[in-house]
């Protein structure tokens, strides 16, 4: 009797665990119901340019070392950007290069910042029918407008041509983006100062790609901007790298960190 109880024990026992082991594969398989959120967030295959367009032209969206938010003609390492969720549909944008978040203020005006500031650098994100994205501020709901008119957002309106974003696939080299960061850690050896051999980086240096300044980035990088027809009819630029490839280490990761006031 008593050995038959703790065989009966044990049944229930292994039945419970096969159970939870069971739950825990059925949870995993579950699909994530976010396209924005997922552990893929900072992986380079999702860097983008963000373009709008006008009658007459394809623009991006670019955050400069200094801050600036501003639109370009061309794609350059400082118009990739990251898209990282907070929520389903409350996002975060960040410049990769500059390593700087997109905030609007209260009067609808663009700016950046270092660091997630919950009330300024989170964006409400909406896909409209014709396939086009729009952010507005999740605080003033207020259009973030390449253009700089300010209007709050209002499903069924009429909304600026400068509003509506389409995400497009990155065409910046990694490296362009590291490059860099790369000379910055790299170890002068004193029996080979002008690095004829090979060059050595620092062990333990981070993978975040470190600001450069706009006058380097003039030396180092040389764009040449190649035409070519745009999904709207308009001309899309295209760089053209010529700095030397460099080999990294893996994709920078750039986790989502909240700043509350």
């Amino acid at each position: 009797m008593y050995l038959n109880n703790r065989l009966g024990m044990r049944d229930t026992v292994l039945a419970l665990l096969l159970a939870v082991l069971q739950g825990l594969r059925l949870g995993e398989t579950v699909p994530n119901p976010s396209p924005l959120v997922g552990s893929n967030w900072g992986n380079p295959r999702r860097y983008v340019h963000l373009q709008t367009s006008t009658d007459f032209n394809n623009f991006y969206l670019e955050i400069r070392l200094d801050g600036t938010v501003r639109k370009t003609t061309i794609r350059s390492p400082y118009s990739v950007i990251l898209l990282k969720a907070e929520t389903r549909e409350r996002i975060a944008i960040l410049g990769v290069k500059s390593s700087r978040y997109l905030c609007m203020d209260l009067e609808g005006n663009p700016f950046s910042s270092p660091i997630c500031l919950r009330d300024e650098c989170l964006f409400n994100h909406k896909l409209l029918e014709n396939n086009r994205d729009v952010y507005y501020s999740s605080r003033t709901g207020i259009l973030f407008n390449l253009e700089g008119s300010r209007q709050v957002f209002s499903a069924g309106q009429n909304l600026p041509q400068t509003s509506l974003f389409l995400p497009k696939k990155n065409t910046v080299p990694l490296e362009r983006l590291l490059l860099h960061r790369e000379k910055r850690n790299q170890v002068v050896d004193p029996t080979d100062p002008h690095k004829v051999y090979f060059g050595q980086t620092e062990e333990g240096s981070d993978s975040r790609a470190v600001p450069e300044d706009d006058a380097d980035l003039e030396v180092e990088v040389e764009v040449e901007a190649e035409v070519e027809a745009g999904d709207e009819g308009g001309n899309v630029s295209r760089e053209t790298p010529v700095a030397p490839k460099s080999k990294l280490n893996g994709p920078s990761q750039f986790p989502l960190h909240i700043h509350y006031n």
